[in-house]
């Protein structure tokens, strides 16, 4: 089966919750969305405190790696916390182990020391930490840019703004660059917009450039002016030069009245926290907000997605994310006060920033970000993705087996099945390993059997004809398993949804294939009084109805005649071991030797000569009691012949209402009308069923869905 293995090392503790630990558990989130995806996480430092990694959701399927214990005999240069030469060692030293199809680091001084490494060339560094001033920047960082760009394959970038402003300062392309938003986690309904209680809420590193200091200063302000507002604060993180007055802020978060501060909490709580909150504070130095910033905090975000305003510092980035009108853009100290403050005294202001907010942030949840993202981290792995078609009878569908075996990018697999249900157990069970995608043609016991084995990260489609309505099998299918139920005919739909229970969300039509160029070919002459019938086993096929038509025809002109193309009975002991069947077939068999029509019904023997069969045939009947879309007169159709089909039970969702009749007089009417030609083109109505078509919407469902 086509899987995707992928190493991931973010050059940051996951044991301190911070942007860039946030940043690894939700590229986890992200990478784990498809279940074709392996993925490995070398950890910097062992595991203390699992505030971090319990915010990735399937971190059980996840191979966590910590070097200190599986490589415990190597000389480590600081035996708590790898180094970048550690790190990137220890990536080459995993890499020649599991020959990963990619490698997704983050950090400029990690990707320094990838540049030489063997596994650069499947490696996809992810750099943040550089200036964002063209003017500014220095000779060294540009120099270190171009080898980026030159040495590796391709390079994330967070932003469109990010991607543009390095392919102006290296003049390229930008071909290379994958965009890697900052996501947020998927919501389920609208976040209700509207103040609750009065909170102001921050989760995140203590910084001198995030404005920690002025954070709980303003607060203070708002307690001598309005001492209903209170401050929310999740984080306990301290950077830079706020490390020397840990204590000092401390004690004020833990004092200062109208502060709740709830110390270091999971990313759940976090958002819990965010939830029960009213406006985000995402206030920040200029330094870091000015108009050549090209990042998106990732707070702001998770704020915007749970339906907050946010006040923060106006530039050309958030101008673009929320308009030059947005109200709560501040540019100082004494405007952050004065916004905050509007916020909460202006219902209208508040509820047009919120949902101003809520839109910028709905493009970046984690489902979106991660179809664009994964599409292209696909390409890494150029294995052929492989189909396993399993089932009795393949007549319907070998034209499109034939088709993916003649495409290039596509493995095909067998698995034969004896009848509806019984198979050789070790040979599908050997053949689902292999498969990345499987097509249950027939919806009998294969699919029964395969709904209930199916691996994860397979896809499981199963196409339903219409003996399926007959049988008990579709009561056992597990369809949460399948991805789609292919059906034949809109009738067949609703008639599934009706007596089976299948789902309807689940089920998809698409129609039988009609060879078009194939039966398109020109008639014999002297057709006009040849009728032909293709296939006349069982009895539901009602042979008797067709010798109905011709018998009446017959008796108005002795030319007609009823061309008989398929199997007899004495050809299938099953069916004549039926007595009913057997009865049926005695007495229509009896009736032809009787009649003194009995020269013009000619047998034509069985074969795959169907095409230049109906080329002796003017009209092509379906007489059946019961159908599922009966291609033949769609087929007669194609070669020029004029359908006459009965109404059996949605013929008119299949066929145009001019070519289907009520009654056996009706038949006889439309075949003898001479003008019923010049009233209908019976070749246009098939085309668009033609091979290509159907084998473009089997592609689209089957090769190009966003899970694979």
């Amino acid at each position: 089966m086509k899987r995707l293995k992928i190493l991931l090392y973010g050059d940051q503790d996951l044991n301190i919750m911070d942007g860039s630990a946030i940043w690894l558990t939700s590229i986890a989130n992200m990478l784990t969305l498809d279940e074709k995806v392996d993925l490995t996480i070398l950890l910097k430092a062992s595991i203390r405190r699992s505030h971090v990694v319990s915010n990735i959701e399937k971190i059980e399927d996840i191979n966590i790696v910590d070097p200190f214990r599986l490589f415990s005999n190597k000389n480590f240069e600081d035996d708590t916390r790898l180094t970048v030469k550690d790190a990137s060692e220890i990536i080459q030293m995993l890499d020649r182990k599991d020959d990963y199809n990619l490698i997704i680091t983050r950090g400029k001084l990690i990707t320094e020391a990838s540049l030489e490494k063997t596994y650069r060339n499947k490696q996809i560094p992810y750099i943040t930490d550089f200036n964002h001033n063209e003017t500014e920047l220095e000779v060294e960082e540009l120099s270190f840019f171009k080898k980026v760009y030159t040495t590796f394959p391709n390079t994330f970038v967070q932003t469109t703004e990010m991607k543009e402003f390095l392919m102006n300062i290296l003049d390229v392309e930008g071909e290379k660059f994958i965009l890697l938003p900052p996501t947020v986690k998927d919501i389920e309904w609208d976040p209700e917009i509207g103040l609750k209680n009065y909170s102001v809420v921050y989760t995140g590193k203590f910084a001198k450039q995030w404005k920690t200091e002025e954070m709980i200063e303003t607060q203070k302000k708002i307690n001598d002016i309005n001492n209903v507002i209170t401050l929310n604060v999740a984080g306990d993180k301290f950077q830079g030069e706020l490390i020397e007055k840990k204590e000092e802020i401390l004690l004020q978060l833990k004092s200062t009245k109208g502060i709740n501060w709830v110390g270091s909490v999971s990313r759940e709580e976090s958002i819990d926290l965010i939830k029960s909150s009213d406006l985000g504070f995402a206030y920040r130095s200029e330094e870091i907000d000015n108009d050549y910033s090209l990042e998106l905090s990732t707070k702001f975000l998770e704020y915007g997605i749970n339906g907050k305003p946010i006040v923060l510092r106006r530039t050309k980035q958030y101008e673009n994310l929320l308009g030059s009108d947005y109200p709560l853009f501040a540019n100082s100290e004494a405007e952050l006060l004065d916004k905050i403050l509007l916020a909460f005294n202006d219902n209208c202001i508040y509820n047009f920033a919120a949902l101003k907010c809520y839109n910028a942030s709905k493009k970046y949840q984690l489902s979106i970000v991660s179809k664009q993202v994964l599409k292209q981290l696909w390409l890494y792995n150029n294995k052929k993705k492989t189909v396993l078609f399993a089932g009795h009878d393949f007549k319907f569908l070998n034209w499109y087996i034939e088709a993916c075996k003649n495409n290039d990018e596509i493995n095909v697999l067998i698995d034969y099945w004896s009848n509806h249900e019984t198979h050789n157990i070790d040979e599908s069970e050997k053949l689902l390993q292999e498969a990345d995608i499987i097509f249950c043609e027939w919806g009998l016991g294969n699919a029964v059997w395969y709904s209930h084995n199916k691996l994860k990260g397979q896809q499981l489609f199963i196409r339903l004809h219409r003996q399926e309505i007959d049988t008990l099998h579709l009561e056992s299918v597990n369809y949460d398993n399948v991805s789609k139920v292919v059906v034949i005919a809109p009738h067949l739909f609703e008639e599934f949804n009706r007596v089976k229970k299948v789902p309807r969300d689940k089920m998809v039509i698409i129609e039988n294939m009609i060879d078009y160029e194939r039966f398109n070919k020109p008639k014999f002459d002297d057709i006009q009084y040849n009728l032909g019938i293709i296939g006349v086993l069982p009895k539901l096929k009602r042979l008797d109805r067709a010798l109905d038509i011709l018998e009446q025809l017959w008796r108005k002109n002795n030319k007609y005649k009823l061309f008989i193309k398929g199997k007899l009975p004495q050809d299938l002991p099953w069916l004549m071991g039926r007595k009913e069947e057997r009865v049926y077939y005695e007495n229509v068999f009896s009736r032809i030797e009787e009649a003194e029509w009995k020269d013009n019904v000619i047998f034509d023997q069985h074969g795959n000569d169907v095409d230049e069969w109906l080329r002796k045939i003017n009209f092509v009947l379906s007489t059946s009691d019961i159908e599922g879309s009966h291609v033949a007169p769609m087929e007669g159709m194609a070669s020029g012949a004029l359908p006459i089909v009965y109404h059996w039970p949605g013929a008119e969702t299949v066929y145009p209402m001019e070519f289907v009749v009520e009654s056996v007089e009706e038949a006889v009417q439309k075949i003898e009308d001479p003008t019923i030609y010049k009233r209908l083109n019976v070749k246009e109505y098939p085309k668009k069923f033609n091979l290509e078509s159907r084998v473009e919407l089997f592609n689209q469902l089957l090769l190009k869905s966003d899970k694979l």
